[in-house]
């Protein structure tokens, strides 16, 4: 699989564009994975201010 980070929310994707934020700026220079299942209880999510479920990157380059 060829997965890519969205350099502006951080959801990784296998798409040409991020399906989260519809940005088209995506890099497969990325480190770490973190799952969203809950957004509203993940400390994490809120540090990252994620509002959806789903796979991120932790550090996009």
């Amino acid at each position: 699989m060829n997965e890519k980070a969205c350099t502006s929310c951080h959801f990784i994707t296998d798409g040409n564009v991020c399906p989260r934020c519809r940005s088209p700026s995506l890099s497969d220079d990325f480190s770490g994975l973190v799952i969203i299942f809950d957004p509203d209880g993940s400390a994490i999510a809120k540090a990252m201010k994620i509002k959806e479920k789903g796979h991120y990157a932790l550090k996009v380059r």
